[in-house]
């Protein structure tokens, strides 16, 4: 049974990823990064303008910052400070998932940035429900060969691990609050989703045991349809499926007998494990509901009535031909380098050389030692995400083994039932989203953004209409 265990935790690590990409290690044989001096002052990152914005009254940054200057490793950062900005609206640390997915191209342009790219790939819209309503909000491309960052180092591309990006978007972390000081001291959170359950967590840890040396005012961690515990997700995704009528109970019951006798019998569980990939495989598995891409060919001019209110299945095709802009990214300071650049939205391959360990590593210790210090936990499941299914969260919550403070209810955004949701004692909240899948601000941005609210503000879910 060992072994099935294995293959099952493979496998469903491997679908964290929906695009293809390829390792890219960008070099330069000196190191240094294109002839810009990393200890200049902030007004260097200034974006002027996202080529096809809309006018905005607040500030954008976009750069790279060293986090390891002796192998050359760069991550590239855009920051978007507070639509009201003031000397007390908190920081916000956002991470996407993958492991190997960007933060530029999903939480900025996908998901809960200010703006989202019109189906020209040229020109952008503004997003009312973005994060910065709230707070000032800080999205990093990390580890190095995600997006826009790099290594000088090519080994670093074969041996990437999670401890290695927790040190290393700690150093980022450090290194960005030099050039940005009057960020020090203010309420930071750290922010994510997916892989992010491990990403976020380490993190935090991290911040927490250095805090003597460097102290940096961690106040909450904020996790949306989170990497826990991989074999309870895991175990929850064919029961999720088939309660959602998307796999038949016969092909349900085939891979469960299949697995019963003294020894398993590999071939009979692969069939029926084809045929149950077969009845999903016009499903997007991140978001059961949602309609797939049909046609990703840019149009000639944005589509008439767009909003974030209305999905689009092919919005990651714009994105990336957005980001693939000589002119956007002379913009957002990623020509500096002097690198050609293929943005890609995964580096799928980084999976290829992750530690298997790291990957089947459960991080709910970390969670009990993180709130043992007086840091709150929001986690956040959409409840139309097969990848990681809601109730699997809620298998992994219900493993904490806490004390329940305020029982399972419903909570409201918009005039609507949001959700719901249920606290514990030691600083937990665990909240469901209706009709959202595994990137809750795309699919229900009003909801995700009454979420976000609802945790710097350290106020409880509305709990009435």
């Amino acid at each position: 049974m060992e072994k099935k265990q294995v293959l099952s935790v493979t496998a469903y690590v491997f679908l964290f990823l929906s695009l293809a990409s390829q390792i890219h290690c960008r070099c330069h044989s000196n190191g240094i990064r294109g002839g810009v001096n990393q200890q200049e002052p902030k007004e260097k990152d200034l974006i002027r303008s996202f080529p096809g914005q809309p006018r905005v009254s607040f500030k954008q940054y976009g750069g790279f910052v060293p986090v390891n200057e002796t192998t050359g490793r760069f991550f590239y950062y855009y920051f978007v400070e507070a639509i009201k900005a003031s000397d007390s609206a908190p920081l916000v640390l956002w991470l996407n998932g993958g492991p190997g997915c960007s933060s530029l191209g999903g939480g900025a342009l996908m998901e809960h940035g200010p703006f989202r790219v019109h189906s020209d790939g040229k020109t952008l819209f503004r997003n009312p429900y973005a994060f910065n309503n709230e707070a000032n909000v800080l999205y990093l491309e990390s580890p190095a060969g995600v997006g826009f960052s790099y290594t000088n180092t090519p080994e670093d591309m074969i041996d990437p691990t999670d401890n290695k990006t927790a040190e290393d978007n700690y150093m980022f972390l450090v290194k960005w609050l030099e050039r940005f000081p009057e960020y020090n001291g203010r309420e930071f959170y750290i922010s994510g989703q997916s892989y992010a359950g491990h990403y976020g967590p380490q993190l935090a840890e991290l911040i927490l045991r250095r805090n003597k040396q460097t102290f940096i005012n961690l106040r909450g961690l904020l996790l949306g349809n989170p990497a826990l515990d991989p074999m309870a997700e895991s175990n929850s995704q064919k029961p999720f499926m088939l309660s959602h009528a998307i796999i038949s109970q016969k092909y349900m019951d085939d891979f469960l007998n299949c697995q019963k006798g003294p020894v398993l019998d590999l071939q009979i569980c692969d069939d029926a494990l084809t045929k149950i990939e077969a009845q999903m495989k016009h499903v997007n598995s991140y978001s059961i509901l949602a309609p797939v891409c049909k046609n990703a060919m840019l149009t000639s001019k944005p589509k008439k009535g767009t909003t974030v209110m209305g999905y689009d299945p092919c919005n990651d095709h714009y994105v990336t031909a957005y980001l693939n802009s000589e002119e956007v990214q002379k913009a957002i300071h990623v020509k500096s380098t002097k690198i050609q650049y293929v943005w890609q939205h995964c580096n799928h391959t980084l999976i290829d050389f992750w530690s298997q360990e790291d990957l089947e590593l459960i991080t709910v210790p970390l969670l009990h030692e993180i709130m043992g210090q007086g840091v709150r936990i929001l986690v956040y499941s959409g409840d139309l995400d097969s990848m990681i299914p809601v109730t699997g969260t809620i298998q992994v919550i219900k493993s904490m083994n806490l004390t329940v403070e305020k029982s399972w209810h419903q909570w409201f955004s918009g005039g609507e039932v949001g959700g719901f949701t249920e606290e514990y004692e030691g600083n937990l909240t665990f909240a469901t989203v209706r009709a959202a899948g595994h990137s809750v601000p795309l699919d229900q941005p009003i909801r995700a953004l009454t979420i976000f609210t609802s945790f710097i503000r350290n106020t409880p879910l509305p709990s009435t209409l």
